[in-house]
């Protein structure tokens, strides 16, 4: 029995040898060598090992030396290591648009703008489109200027037009003011043209905050 033990062991560890994977790596039997190793690994572990090969052939690393163990080896730690890069860059991206979402709601709990008429004029040499905007103080401290953007969508939120926003008269606080504003119309625009054919109703006014300034020289941003 202890004969038939030591033959059965002996035959695993030949067998184990002369693993696919433990061959060398050969351009000229890769293909037979691949053939063989397909067997032996799944799908997922067998385009690893491709995937590495390729990897260390354009790092110009001696595949020569390796064997097809040792190329998998070093796809799975390649593998791992860009698994923690990648979680590292979802959270850092993910931190960044938590600090940007906290700071578009600390600046519109500030300010508030709202488009509430659009038009169209006429000059002897310049048209414009013309708007009514509201803008509201709801901070406790005078502002004296803003910065903003004011972007226009249709209802289905594909963008027309997105203009710059400033505003450097004073606001008292928990007050509201009116603003006529308008911007060159150039009929060869398309933006320019979906926005002054467009009625105010069958629009969406965005309004994103950049920057308050405020009488006692503070800032919020």
């Amino acid at each position: 029995m202890k004969k038939g033990l030591i033959l059965m062991g002996l035959t695993a560890l030949f067998m184990s040898c002369n693993s696919p994977l433990d061959r060398k790596f050969n351009q000229e039997t890769v293909k037979e060598d691949f053939e063989a190793i397909e067997s032996k690994l799944d799908t997922t572990e067998f385009q690893l090992l491709t995937g590495s090969m390729l990897r260390l052939k354009l790092q110009d690393k001696e595949l020569e030396d390796m064997t097809y163990a040792e190329i998998l080896e070093d796809g799975k730690e390649w593998k791992k290591e860009q698994e923690k890069v990648e979680a590292e860059q979802k959270a850092l991206a993910e931190k960044a648009a938590k600090e940007e979402s906290e700071r578009f709601k600390r600046l519109n709990q500030a300010v508030m703008v709202s488009c509430y008429q659009k038009g169209f004029s006429e000059g002897d040499y310049e048209d414009y489109i013309t708007y009514k905007f509201v803008i509201q103080n709801k901070s406790d401290k005078n502002i004296r200027a803003i910065k903003g953007a004011i972007t226009f969508t249709n209802l289905f939120d594909d963008e027309i037009k997105t203009l710059t926003f400033v505003y450097d008269q004073p606001i008292p606080a928990g007050q509201e003011v009116n603003w006529n504003a308008t911007t060159d119309y150039n009929q060869f625009m398309d933006d320019d043209q979906a926005l002054k054919n467009k009625e105010l109703k069958d629009l969406k006014v965005i309004w994103e905050p950049e920057k308050i300034i405020f009488e006692d020289g503070t800032s919020l941003e």
